[in-house]
């Protein structure tokens, strides 16, 4: 009897989960417990308490997001354990696109599946993700969890899986927040968000943003000496070395690339009884990169003029220089609509229904300059690439038994990218198209079967037993001045997955696992050749799947109502990785995609949380990250070398206070070195190019003048830490923020 009230209650709470959104536990003064009830459903597709899930879950809500300053999704994440996020990924005011990389446990972005809702948003062509598409005023919370996902979420889930969990209509809210930032952070933010439910049983949510930002110098222009004499003499240059070591010259940056983001959203849901719910919606994205222009800091000895071009003598060497060192591919233009359609209920007494439908829009495009180009005219390209993804879903969730519960769905995923390189005749005019020098077209769909049973073997031990079979097939073309029609072809892929959950006491979590993952081969990788400097890259229709391997083992110990701490230790295995191997001769520089490598990445995980005092609460977390390459057919130099983008120390500590009308928060988070060459040769940190190891300090304190009207002001990288991650971070910089809510 006791097993059938366990699956009773799991079956009311997935039930209530569906019906209504679900949310973390806050502390207030009156509430001084840590918040380990919280309740989360990315792990196993259903609803279940954190403490009880099988993973190393950390859950971001929007509690969370308001005690740091959220430009970007990124933002928001800068605590998480073993997250490593990318310039373009955080950073209220980095002169980028949205479009950047990360990696969970050492584990590529390509490799980790970004959820909205919990559909994909990674891009169709490159699996990259734009991070400004999730509006952020419309998140519930960030479900993060790392590890062997596939066997619930197919492609992509080897290091893990990222959900965003919008709002619902579930009470009233509105709210209008205004910012202003200075230095790094120069621009301003503004929205607008409200959502209720009507007593018809109609909920609405709508939401409008907008960002706009100064940027700041943050690419810049080096170059190496080359054999011969130069005959222009300079001075203004600094002597430095590449981040391989090489001894280089910093001679001018690129400018600014100031942009500007907009969000809206619209999500309308229906209540057709107490369970059973229809919804569906819209939101828009877009951004769009300017430019500003370029400094050269040479000048020339004899006369004083600026230099930007020419064969240079600098310090007795020749250095040669031209206009196009000095561009900055701007600008750039990126957007993405997502429609959205769905059905939540019940079937009979125990059995639960949910239908999604998403369809995803993108748009990609921005323009080149030719080497031949100045910074502000000549010819260049333009590459356009408007892509889509669609995702459709059935999932049914009930019991069986006084044992069991089983959650198992059918699933389609669909992408499609048509990208054209045109040829410009005026690099900054996109108007200018003479013709069409390249281009592709490819198509992915995967068809999935997936099942999942939990398993109550004691009322001390869960097991979690699931598999899901992903039948994927793809084709495309290649064009320039005739077209390549690859054949169509197909592949399988079935990944297991099992899991332990075992609490001797209960404020012991152990939990194990072991699983089996995958990740289809990208649409550009298959199908898209591209020149870039005088290197041809190679598609290569015929690659395989990447795969891993992972287990992993540990837990969370409550010491005290207050106080947990968690350890996790784990292993992935990865082969058919897909890398680039150079053909160089004396005539032709290529290189050719291939599936080459294996790969190793292991590690430690730390967590801890106390409450300090009923005002004051510490989270700190440390993560050792071990990855190494142990085949590499594409590189024999990279072998036994570290993956590129894999810290292999990440640590954060934070404080989050509360008393009174006043909140504060003040925060610390470490990155050891990351190399960006597969061979580690580029070992040379606070150099244009480089991947600094480095520390950022934020800080923000915020005053309640009465319910409704709160202000704040925020200090990022407060000990001003001049440091790269290829682009240069933000350096000491404060945002200013005015909130009304209702």
């Amino acid at each position: 009897m006791n097993h059938l009230i366990k699956i009773t209650g799991k079956f009311l709470m997935v039930a209530a989960c569906m019906a209504e959104p679900i949310h973390a536990t806050e502390i207030t003064e009156s509430s001084n417990a840590v918040e380990l009830d919280v309740i989360v459903v990315t792990a196993t597709r259903s609803a279940l308490s954190l403490a009880d899930a099988p993973a190393a879950v950390t859950v971001v809500d929007a509690k969370k997001i308001e005690t740091k300053n959220v430009s970007r999704l990124g933002d928001a994440l800068d605590q998480v354990p073993s997250l490593y996020l990318q310039n373009g990924a955080f950073g209220p005011s980095q002169g980028t696109s949205g479009t950047s990389g990360l990696s969970l446990r050492g584990i590529d972005q390509n490799k980790t599946l970004i959820l909205l809702d919990g559909q994909p948003i990674q891009d169709a062509s490159s699996g990259k993700v734009n991070w400004r598409i999730p509006f952020v005023e419309d998140i519930e919370r960030i479900e993060i969890i790392p590890g062997a996902f596939s066997s619930l979420y197919g492609s992509n889930a080897i290091g893990g899986v990222i959900n965003v969990i919008t709002k619902q209509p579930d009470r009233r809210e509105f709210s209008a927040k205004l910012k202003k930032g200075w230095n790094d952070l120069s621009g301003e933010d503004g929205s607008v968000y409200f959502r209720d439910t009507l007593e018809s049983g109609l909920g609405i949510v709508a939401g409008v943003g907008y960002q706009k930002r100064d940027s700041f110098v943050n690419d810049f222009v080096v170059k190496t000496p080359i054999p011969g004499a130069g005959t222009i003499p300079v001075t203004g240059w600094q002597a430095i070395t590449t981040r391989d070591g090489l001894p280089a010259y910093l001679v001018g940056d690129k400018g600014r690339t100031p942009w500007t983001s907009a969000n809206a959203t619209l999500k309308l849901s229906y209540k057709l009884d107490a369970r059973d719910k229809v919804f569906g919606g819209v939101s828009y994205q877009e951004t769009n990169q300017d430019y500003t222009f370029f400094n050269t800091y040479l000048r020339n000895t004899m006369t004083g003029a600026p230099v930007s071009s020419g064969s240079l003598d600098i310090d007795g060497k020749r250095v040669t220089l031209a206009e196009f060192d000095f561009v900055n591919n701007s600008p750039l233009h990126e957007a993405a609509t997502r429609y959205f359609a769905g059905y939540e209920g019940t079937i009979g007494k125990d059995t639960l229904l949910k239908l999604d439908l998403a369809k995803i829009d993108r748009a990609y495009s921005f323009t080149a300059a030719g080497a031949t180009s100045s910074w502000n005219s000549g010819p260049g390209t333009l590459t356009d690439t408007p892509n889509s993804g669609l995702d459709g879903s059935i999932q049914l969730s009930f019991p069986m038994g006084e044992k069991q519960f089983w959650v198992t769905g059918l699933s389609l995923h669909r992408d499609e990218v048509n990208q054209k390189i045109y040829a410009l005749s005026n690099w900054r005019d996109d108007d200018s198209r003479i013709a069409v020098n390249n281009g592709y077209n490819g198509s992915s769909t995967t068809t999935s079967l997936y099942g999942q049973n939990e398993i109550t073997l004691s009322d001390t031990l869960k097991a979690y037993l699931g598999g899901r079979w992903d039948y994927w097939e793809t084709r495309g073309d290649y064009f320039n001045t005739a077209a390549t029609l690859f054949p169509s072809r197909n592949d399988s892929a079935f990944s297991p997955k099992a899991s332990a959950v075992y609490k001797p006491v209960e404020a012991v979590t152990l939990r194990a696992s072991f699983g089996r993952s995958f990740r289809a081969p990208a649409n550009l990788d298959l199908y898209s050749t591209s020149v870039s400097r005088g290197r041809t890259t190679h598609n290569n229709p015929n690659l395989e799947p990447e795969t891993g391997t992972t287990w992993e083992v540990g837990g969370e110990w409550r010491f005290t109502n207050t106080t947990q701490a968690g350890l996790t230790l784990y292993e992935t295995r990865l082969e058919n990785l897909i890398y680039l191997k150079q053909a160089d001769t004396s005539t032709t520089r290529e290189s050719f995609r291939i599936n080459a490598g294996k790969a190793r990445v292991r590690g430690i995980e730390l967590t801890a949380r106390t409450r300090l005092t009923n005002w004051l609460e510490l989270d700190a977390n440390y993560a050792y990250i071990e990855s190494e390459m142990l085949e590499n057919a594409a590189d024999l130099l990279s072998v036994g070398k570290r993956l590129i983008d894999s810290p292999k120390n990440i640590a954060g500590i934070g404080l989050t206070a509360q008393q009174g009308p006043w909140t504060g928060t003040l925060s610390a988070r470490y990155v050891s070195h990351v190399f960006f060459t597969a061979q580690n040769t580029d070992v040379v940190e606070d150099v244009p190019g480089s991947y600094d190891a480095y520390t950022l300090v934020n800080a923000k304190a915020g005053y309640a003048f009465s319910k409704t009207v709160k202000a704040s002001l925020a200090i990022n990288n407060l000990l001003d830490e001049k440091a790269y991650s290829f682009f240069l971070l933000p350096g000491r910089s404060a945002t200013a923020e005015l909130d009304f809510s209702f």
